[in-house]
């Protein structure tokens, strides 16, 4: 029934324009700025006649058509932020179209703009919730490989962790995590089309590198509820809309953008020089003096290199008539600061859109195509140069030093030279979308139906010679390892809108209801061949193997949706939203495969009242409320249901003389279900003294149930060790504050802007209702078998740090050396044992304040930028310290260097569970600084601009590790280095 209907009203459109076309006498035109010809999106266009009078909006080209009937008629064209223009005595004749352009003059004293939401536009000043949208001139700017470092401290409440790889993962945190196993990750819409939560399908870099950063427009962020419920079971992480660029409106134009940059490495982990490893061993293992060597190596140093990278974008765009399209290509090659590692990136774009059928009928194309080529750090190479002996030369003679014994660590060197780890991954994104106008029936309504897919297929290659160490020493004698994963996700929507003046009730209404149909289709294959007969063909080909072993993992998902929001505004000043989503799911169990995400938010602009006119330094006012529940979907597929694996040998069932493997299912929750988050937000928007200064404050509590853990089972229940069920609840609350302010005006050739983003959140796990414990460990580190760091406990931020309290001595010193583990430790609980009952939790890894700050100035033909970043409160555990710093290591079959710490612990045995690992990371850091100039009216040249940018031009911090920024969960275990990258480039418009 629901796919007739749909066929049924795709046939009624195409059924009326025959009718409708026969009635072509129509007032048409484009409103745009007077600053650079930009179309005014949402302005007014009032026609009246003298018995006639209609009102309509412009479009997001800036275009609007109204149908007449043939006569003479006033134009007036009114759009908030902007000044009035209107046209007298327009004649229209019979069957004729007249066009009729208007241009604003821009007004510094309001808030103007239309920014993405939710399967439409909005304008800024009617947002009921906590929106935040970032455009170009607000965009970071230097050696920029994702979309996601585009906004990095421009957003408050926004979390953005970069891995320091280039083009490597990026993870994002909106207003804290609401879950535990299943993803943080924000859903990411580009162009209309949802991508898989966190991004979709790469060859193990970040998803998102698929799309290139010049090509994009916008940067829309939603937080709250009442953003974020018209995508239900997958907005309780928050929701970015990603808009790219799309044909201009006025005349063709082509541009042309080049950059050159170097990057340098910043730090490196602080290890024994080779005379302090020789004075080390000598006293604490001098039965391995006979292994030290007489070279001085700085593994780091020989394994880091200046990293050189290039970029180029060519774009072309234009208009003729109401046809608008715009063809973009980008190439990237970018080096790591770790030999071997690098991207390289060859992307290109599409868009078109046009007016048919008199303007009654929108297309919209958006296509988009990348191919990337990765290399990776092979072999555990950072890992490695840690723990290798600075006193064994790198090669002597040609030939690489190895330890014989296979518990030593690996020359980094030499598998860098020897192994190979390389992945390439393409991907294909793209959607059409129809919109029907049905002003000629009912004024304000329209019809859109947008059909979108997102392609990606990767292989990721790894090669290990039998020349190679890790070969020798594990008798596999040369192995292939490949994995080709492939992902198709398409999607059908449609949903109509209605928006319309009520000028008897002083009222706007916009309402949108509309229907989607997404699927998932995914299949990973990957062999693994052992034992080579030759290392020839490298990883260029399969030779004959001794051992070969393939598989292949099917999965699909489904998800169907309802959905429905309306948006009400009395008097311009009043204005209320309310949505609701319906979600089914294949994920879950038929008892658990639909539910209903609701969402209610209202704003009263107190600045419009008659009793706040006087205050004439109050240019804006308006205050939010809002509340709504989303839901988080984003685990593994069919996880109510078992899946069987063959049993090993230990596990093997006796017939008769044979012992035949076993099939094993899973252990399983039937019942599964998504995890609903309710929250609520309250906001003020502000303007003072004309605008000067614009800024949101929002408070926002949110609380996370039916939390997705994945839990030990206990022994003799079933033959899983684990099982993802539900199980807890998690709350979130902060503050937000974001401000601008323009601090210089202009005058005198002077532009000064300054803006603030700050933000903080308590995360909390307030209950966990497994059966057999309030705790869950977690957080693996190096060192010991097994080890974990965090803990899951209620009362407790989500990865709190679990450690002992670790005793100082009377010179502020941590007590070492030799010392017992009562003498080193805080008995906690008196029992004079120290074990695992003493451990607490202590410290969080998560930030308690994000402060983000940029300035922008400009004296005439000259721009600077800079974007500074501080996070406040937040810890790491320092694991290269925990698991290099103790003597003990110098005792083994190979000695292998000690982390510097050593030197003032003293510590002998290791004592990874010591809070002295855990170090607070607030730091201070200048992302970037860019100075340009302008060159204007060149020979045959609209305009060129030049300019160099520092990035990670310093970073202030008392952490001693190598990057306080260390991931999401803030254990540092060999982070890929930090560097400092300084640009030069130049953006040519023709």
């Amino acid at each position: 029934m629901r796919r007739f209907g749909v066929i049924a009203l795709v046939a009624a459109l195409c059924a009326s324009e025959p009718a409708l076309a026969q009635q072509q006498t129509r007032i048409t035109g484009l409103v745009k700025s007077s600053d650079g010809g930009a179309p005014i999106v949402a302005a007014d266009v009032e026609v009246v006649g003298a018995n006639f009078r209609r009102v309509a909006t412009t479009r997001e080209d800036g275009r609007y058509s109204v149908q007449v009937d043939a006569g003479t008629y006033m134009v007036r064209v009114r759009r908030i932020g902007f000044g009035a223009d209107s046209a007298m005595n327009v004649v229209v004749a019979p069957n004729e179209s007249k066009a009729v352009n208007f241009t604003l003059v821009a007004r510094a004293a309001q808030i103007v703009g239309v920014t993405v939401v939710g399967y439409g536009t909005q304008n800024v000043r009617d947002n009921t919730g906590s929106v935040k949208a970032v455009t170009p001139k607000e965009f970071n700017t230097g050696r920029l490989v994702s979309t996601e470092q585009l906004i990095q401290a421009k957003v408050p409440g926004v979390q953005v962790i970069d891995s320091n790889e280039p083009g490597g993962g990026i993870s994002i945190r909106i207003r804290g995590g609401t879950s535990v196993n299943a993803s943080n990750e924000p859903l990411f819409v580009v162009d209309g089309v949802p991508l898989n939560v966190g991004g979709g399908l790469s060859s193990g870099r970040n998803p998102l590198n698929f799309l290139n950063p010049s090509d994009v427009k916008e940067v829309t962020v939603l937080k709250d509820a009442s953003a974020t419920a018209i995508y239900g079971s997958r907005g309780a992480n928050g929701v970015v809309l990603i808009t790219t660029k799309s044909g201009s409106s006025t005349e063709p134009s082509l541009s042309y953008s080049t950059s050159f940059s170097t990057s340098q490495v910043v730090n490196t982990p602080d290890l024994l020089s080779a005379a302090q490893f020789r004075t080390a061993v000598q006293t604490y293992a001098p039965g391995n003096v006979g292994l030290l060597g007489t070279a001085n190596t700085d593994w780091f140093d020989a394994m880091l290199r200046s990293a050189g990278g290039v970029e180029n974008n060519l774009s072309v765009s234009g208009v003729r008539d109401d046809m608008r399209y715009r063809l973009s290509l980008g190439v990237l090659d970018q080096q790591g600061i770790v030999l071997g590692t690098n991207t390289r990136r060859l992307t290109a774009s599409a868009t078109y859109s046009d007016l048919l059928a008199n303007d009654r009928l929108e297309l919209r194309a958006n296509f988009k195509g990348s191919r990337s080529d990765d290399g990776y750090t092979t072999g555990g190479g950072i890992g490695a140069a840690s723990a290798m002996d600075p006193t064994q030369a790198i090669a002597t003679n040609g030939v690489y030093f190895q330890w014989t014994n296979p518990l030593g660590a690996n020359n980094p060197i030499a598998d860098l030279a020897q192994l190979t780890d390389r992945g390439s991954t393409f991907r294909s994104l793209g959607n059409v979308e129809a919109k029907w106008f049905f002003t000629d029936l009912v004024e304000g309504l329209s019809a859109t139906m947008r059909t979108g897919f997102d392609y990606a297929s990767s292989n990721r290659t790894f090669f290990s010679p039998s020349t190679s160490q890790q070969d020798i020493e594990s008798g596999r004698h040369g192995r292939i390892f490949q994995n080709q994963p492939r992902n198709v996700n398409t999607v059908f929507e449609l949903f109509g809108n209605y928006n319309r003046k009520l000028e008897s009730l002083e009222s706007t209404l916009d309402v949108t209801a509309g229907y989607t149909y997404e699927q998932q289709k995914g299949d990973y294959p990957s062999f693994t061949a052992d034992s080579l007969t030759t290392d020839l063909l490298g990883p260029n080909g399969v030779p004959t193997a001794g051992i070969v072993n393939s598989s292949l993992f099917v999965d699909e998902a489904k998800l169907i949706s309802f959905f429905a929001r309306a948006n009400w505004t009395w008097k311009e000043k009043y204005l209320f939203t309310a949505s609701i989503r319906r979600d089914g799911s294949s994920r879950f169990g038929p008892d658990n495969q639909w539910g209903i995400f609701p969402a209610v938010s209202a704003a009263w602009r107190m600045s419009d009242e008659a009793f706040l006119n006087e205050i004439n330094w109050l240019s804006d006012l308006k205050l939010r409320v809002s509340y709504g529940v989303n839901g988080n979907q984003a685990f593994g597929n069919f996880l109510y249901v078992p899946t069987y694996t063959p049993s090993g040998a230990q596990a093997t069932y006796q017939f008769g003389n044979e012992f035949i493997p076993m099939l094993r299912p899973s252990a399983v929750d039937p019942n599964i279900k998504w995890e609903q988050t309710a929250s609520t937000n309250l906001g003020v928007d502000f303007g003072l003294w004309n605008d000067r200064i614009t800024g949101t404050l929002d408070y926002y509590n949110k609380d996370t149930k039916d939390l997705i853990f994945s839990v030990p089972v206990p022994a003799g229940t079933t033959t899983g060790n684990f099982v993802t069920t539900n199980i807890g609840t998690l709350n979130n609350k902060g503050l937000e504050l974001g401000i601008s302010a323009v601090v210089l005006d202009g005058r005198k050739g002077w532009r000064y802007d300054a803006s603030f983003a700050l933000s903080t959140n308590q995360n909390k796990i307030t209950s966990i209702s497994a059966d057999e414990t309030d705790q869950i460990l977690t957080g693996g580190i190096a060192g010991g078998v097994g080890s974990r760091i965090q803990v899951l406990q209620p009362g407790s931020p989500i990865n709190t740090f679990y450690v002992y309290q670790h005793r100082k001595g009377p010179d502020g010193k941590v007590v070492g050396g030799t010392a017992l583990d009562t003498a080193m430790y805080v008995d906690q609980n008196g029992d004079n044992v120290i074990n695992q009952d003493d451990l607490r939790p202590y410290k969080n890894p998560a930030p308690r304040w994000i402060i983000g700050h940029t300035s922008t100035a400009s004296y005439k033909n000259w721009d600077f930028s800079a974007t500074a970043r501080a996070y406040l409160g937040n810890y790491v555990y320092n694991n290269v310290a925990s698991n290099l710093g103790f003597y003990q290591g110098l005792s083994g079959a190979t000695p292998s260097n000690r982390h510097a710490s050593v030197l003032e612990t003293g510590f002998v045995n290791p004592q990874y569970f010591s809070d002295y690992y855990v170090e607070n990371g607030s730091f201070l850091r200048l992302d970037n600084i860019t100075a340009g100039y302008t060159f204007r009216r060149l020979r045959g040249i609209s305009s060129m601009r030049v300019y160099g940018t520092i990035q990670n031009a310093f970073t202030i911090t008392g952490y001693s590790g190598v990057d306080p920024l260390a991931g999401v969960n803030g254990i540092d275990n060999n982070l890929f280095p930090l560097s400092r990258t300084f640009t030069l480039g130049a953006n040519v418009a023709f």
